[in-house]
């Protein structure tokens, strides 16, 4: 048995039951050295305690893992423990704390048994409520070290730690566990929907819908090159050349010879953060930045980021595009609805020029935002606002927030971007992207 709890209460068992077996032999054939025996075993145990306490070990650890990753990534985590000085340890488990929000996958990404906690059917409960301690993967008797995987399950910034580690006396009849003051702090950025049926039809690589094109910088469509027919595929964008050169079907591929700049306005007023978990009108508000902010930057447009506290611009074909990419989605690990102020205050001090083309996330009906946004396309702006009802959610029932002469998108909890790929909500979105 691999269990500290296992083995101990086996060793108990057996000093137990030698023990009385020395005493009643020592009784029956009055044997004084037999009596000796039967206390020295008897106190053996707590001279083994005594020992463990009395010369207790010190341990360190450092934990190793990448700063930022994307949501729903698999990622390993490197945890590894030193001994310094005390009793020579032959065995040690560890446990580590993860917070809600990362979950434990095995080796082949498939979630581990345990959830968020570490997987182990030989838990040694003293280590920690509701942690399992487990084995390191190599332990030398001075040092070690255990590699694990989690899944980051929503964006955001989540501290890691600290560790917590079990050891034994020599005899490993009792357990200590001690608390490794090691945290670590990982930045999950959120994954954008992915795009479907792109290129289909010849109706472009970045989107399905023409848009009006008052505000629009450049026009028309590039040929992008020829490809092997899909199902699907429009007949009147067969290249005959190609397939009677081939002898198989192929279609002349278009993308959009322009993209529109866009300014993304993400409300992050206190408490209009509606629902729970990834089910949350905060949670699909950054879904949805997150995916207009990468179709966009594909199709090299310039993207600018405006919350309450925060105000974040990419232009159009930076030098460093990952970089560029990096800043936006960072600022989307890290929105939370935690602000007094009103979006509208935001909007109005970042003093952006005429024919700006503005996707207002939100869950609330805030007038300022509206009576803003209704100015602005007297000016010449176009406005979509994406609604994320709080009714869906189990929030308050709010009035929508139209703008005259803008755009409404309403989206419910039906749309979840984690259900069936988030298929649902990619297709309302190419409705009105």
């Amino acid at each position: 048995m691999n269990r500290f709890g296992g083995t101990a209460g086996i060793k108990s068992l057996v000093i137990t039951v030698a023990t009385a077996f020395l005493f009643v032999v020592a009784v029956l054939l009055d044997l004084q050295y037999l009596y000796l025996m039967a206390v020295a075993l008897a106190v053996l145990p707590l001279s083994s305690y005594g020992l463990a306490a009395l010369f207790a070990t010190r341990f360190s650890a450092v934990r190793e893992h990448a700063a930022t990753v994307p949501e729903g990534r698999r990622t390993p985590i490197l945890l590894e423990v030193t001994s310094q000085g005390g009793l020579p340890q032959p065995a040690v488990r560890i446990a580590d704390t993860l917070p809600p929000g990362l979950m434990l996958v095995d080796e082949a990404g498939g979630p581990a048994e345990g959830g968020a906690a570490w997987t182990a059917s030989d838990a040694a409960t003293e280590v920690g409520e509701g942690s399992t301690a487990v084995a390191l993967d190599v332990w030398d008797g001075h040092s070690g070290y255990r590699n694990y995987f989690v899944e980051p399950l929503l964006r955001g910034v989540y501290r890691i730690g600290p560790a917590k580690l079990a050891t034994t006396d020599p005899l490993g009849l009792f357990t200590f566990g001690a608390s490794l003051p090691v945290e670590t702090e990982m930045v999950v950025h959120p994954e954008p929907i992915p795009v479907r049926d792109l290129a289909v039809g010849g109706e472009g690589m970045y989107g399905v819908r023409e848009r009006d094109g008052k505000t629009r910088r450049g026009e028309g469509m590039d040929f992008h090159g020829v490809r092997e027919y899909r199902q699907g595929d429009a007949l009147r964008r067969v290249h005959w050349r190609t397939t009677a050169r081939t002898g198989k079907l192929a279609v002349v591929e278009f993308e959009r010879a322009y993209q529109q700049d866009i300014v993304i306005g993400l409300d992050t007023a206190l408490r209009t953060d509606h629902g729970y978990g990834r089910e949350n009108t905060l949670e699909y508000a950054v879904k949805v930045a997150a995916t207009l902010t990468e179709r966009t930057l594909r199709a090299g447009g310039g993207v600018t980021l405006i919350t309450q506290d925060e105000r974040v611009v990419v232009q159009p074909r930076e030098t460093d595009p990952q970089a560029a990419r990096f800043r936006l989605f960072d600022a989307l690990a890290r929105v939370r609805a935690e602000s007094p102020r009103s979006l509208a205050d935001a909007l109005q001090t970042a003093r952006l020029s005429e024919g700006t083309h503005y996707a207002i996330l939100t869950s609330q009906g805030d007038p300022r935002v509206t009576a803003f946004l209704t100015e602005r396309v007297k000016h010449g702006d176009s406005v979509r606002v994406y609604f994320f009802a709080p009714t869906s959610f189990g929030g308050p029932q709010v009035m929508s927030p139209a703008v005259a002469g803008g755009s409404l998108t309403i989206v419910e909890k039906e749309h979840s971007p984690w259900k069936e790929g988030g298929k649902h909500l990619e297709y309302l979105l190419r409705e009105s992207y």
